[in-house]
């Protein structure tokens, strides 16, 4: 007999499908839960993503801009900016707004404030970072008094040091600020004579104090210092060198670093009178007599206290680099300033004749009776043909005006410009130019009178020779109305091209970076030379102009600059995170 199935086996089975579905949803659910949380961790992800794409878009688009204009503040370099709105690459659900504003305490700090979105706000996110701005800023051109690139050497006796024309007189402002620099690698300062520099001397190249020369100032050189045996005060300041030091006798009065080797002899010392940790510091070989002189605080100065390299950074003259010696590009121009000269006419000024230049007439005079009679006009050269680009950033004026003064610039054209003795030149009413395709020869016993408020300027290819006679050339040192200097010269030629001497006063502003300029005679110079190598025998007094530092020829003219740029940075400092619901509120 059959026994009859009761299901108990189907039972079981339906149990055991039960518990695996259980397990099946459970386990499901919780994938769906990971799936949202990877989900929602790549949306915010995402968010931070593109707050971040915001921030280094628009630091971007603020450095481009600095290139731009390197001469920005922060805040013109902030209002170049909007509120900037972008997406990314996936779809138009992927957004970020940045903001630019200054910070509210720090004045050197930008403040780019980026929001990133993802599924139209459903994930958000905010980053606040913090830029450091540093201006741009143009080294003048007429910074020192003596500028050669390949060296500067003074025999004499005379005094060196500035004034401030735009301020008074020298005599109402005279005081210690000139300044001998020179920037190629190997450009030395040799001082060899009994001069007084009341100022400083920086050299891309050595230094050399021989015979009694006295500074009073700093010493500063990427080479060597040197200073010759001798009494009484050598330097007063201090000497800092990224070679070697050798003071063989005299006072220093400040103190001493030099990357390199130190050298002493009996008679030198360091009095150190702002009383400086250190007298002495040098990374090299200390060589000192053993003297109480040669001592501070009980410690030799061959010491391991004094022996530690002061790690001296080498001095940076204006413009070193590629334009080292002719920041303005007054070589690379001068053909494009002179034009085509086949036509240009001779001057010869000679004895008893009157020149007298303004902008627009020249006007001939025979001093011994003769009237005056108009001689000849300059050439026009329209604003769209102009070739003086030194004038681009500081326009030309003139007194007698017929028309827009930015339009045009008039100038005298030659071959050549001569002044005989006993000729005489006058230069009046506004920014005289003279394009001289030949030398420029003033004799001595000439005389040329710029007028107050008025300026020359030459350009010249050939040789230049000033025989000083009458008080300086101009009748007001400085600035000229119009920003120019009140007598300047740009030279091109290179060689012993330049030469000033005589026993009278000059004033001039004398640009001539490939010459060698001669300077001889008794005479006070007063102004700014910059040259290639200059070279003064005599007993001339030198006085440097600061106010010349003003002038402002523009950046980016021609091929070349109004000076050296020193370029403007903004480099990351700092930065933050804003929490999403943080930003969220902020939202509502």
């Amino acid at each position: 007999m059959m026994k009859k199935q009761k299901g108990f086996t189907l039972v079981k089975v339906l149990l055991l499908s039960t518990m695996a579905g259980v397990v099946v949803f459970g386990a499901m659910k919780e994938t769906l839960v990971q799936e949202r949380l990877t989900g929602n961790f790549q949306k915010s992800m995402n968010a931070r993503f593109l707050s971040e794409k915001g921030i280094y878009i628009v630091a971007q688009r603020l450095r481009d801009e600095l290139v731009l204009s390197p001469l920005l503040t922060r805040d013109e370099l902030i209002a170049t900016q909007g509120v900037y709105t972008g997406g990314g690459e996936l779809g138009d659900d992927l957004k970020y707004d940045v903001t630019v504003a200054a910070h509210p305490s720090d004045e050197s700090l930008i403040v780019i404030t980026s929001s990133g979105e993802r599924y139209s706000g459903d994930s958000n996110d905010k980053i606040i970072a913090y830029y450091k701005f540093t201006k741009g800023s143009t080294t003048p051109v007429n910074d020192s008094l003596l500028a050669g690139c390949t060296g500067v050497y003074l025999q004499g006796s005379g005094l060196i040091d500035s004034y401030d024309s735009s301020v008074g007189t020298y005599e109402q402002t005279k005081s210690g600020n000139a300044v001998i620099t020179t920037s190629s690698v190997n450009g030395d300062v040799t001082l060899k004579g009994h001069s007084i520099i009341k100022g400083d001397v920086n050299a891309a190249g050595s230094v050399y104090l021989l015979g009694s020369s006295h500074v009073y100032g700093n010493v500063t050189a990427n080479g060597s210092v040197e200073i010759s045996p001798g009494n009484g005060m050598r330097v007063d300041g201090n000497v800092l060198t990224v070679g070697n030091i050798e003071h063989l006798g005299g006072e220093i009065s400040g103190y001493v670093r030099a990357n390199g080797n130190a050298l002493m002899k009996w008679g030198a010392t360091i009095t150190n009178q702002n009383n400086d940790s250190f007298d002495i510091q040098y990374g090299g070989t200390g060589t000192f007599p053993d003297g109480s002189e040669f001592y501070q605080n009980g410690i030799h100065y061959s010491a391991s206290r004094f022996n530690v390299n002061p790690q001296i950074a080498p001095f940076e003259a204006p413009g070193l680099g590629s334009a080292e010696c002719d920041p303005l590009a007054i070589v690379d121009n001068m053909s494009e300033v002179i034009g085509n000269s086949n036509s240009y006419p001779y001057y010869s000024v000679a004895a008893n004749d009157l020149y007298t230049f303004s902008p627009q007439l020249l006007v001939y005079e025979k001093l011994q009776g003769n009237s005056g009679k108009t001689k000849g006009a300059p050439t026009l050269i329209p604003a769209s043909q102009s070739e003086v680009y030194v004038f681009d950033n500081l326009t030309q004026q003139y007194a007698d005006l017929t028309e827009d003064v930015t339009s045009n610039e008039y100038v005298f054209t030659m071959k050549g410009f001569d002044v005989g003795s006993n000729g005489n030149v006058v230069i009046q009413g506004g920014d005289v130019i003279f394009l001289v395709d030949g030398d420029f020869t003033l004799a001595g016993g000439s005389s040329m009178t710029i007028k107050a408020g008025s300026s020359l300027s030459i350009f010249v290819t050939g040789n230049v020779s000033l025989s000083g006679s009458g008080n300086g050339f101009a009748e007001q040192h400085g600035v000229a109305t119009s920003g120019h200097g009140a007598f300047n010269i740009y030279s091109s030629k290179a060689g012993e091209s330049v030469s000033l001497s005589g026993n009278s006063d000059m004033y001039a502003v004398v640009y001539a970076p490939l010459a060698t300029i001669s300077i001889q005679g008794n005479g006070s110079i007063y102004g700014s030379i910059i040259g290639s190598f200059i070279s003064g025998i005599g007993n001339a007094d030198y006085h440097f102009d600061e106010a010349l530092k003003s002038i402002d020829y523009g950046v980016g003219q021609g091929s070349g600059s109004g000076g050296g740029l020193n370029k403007p940075t903004l480099t990351f400092d700092r930065w933050y995170y804003r929490l999403p619901e943080v930003v969220k509120e902020e939202q509502e």
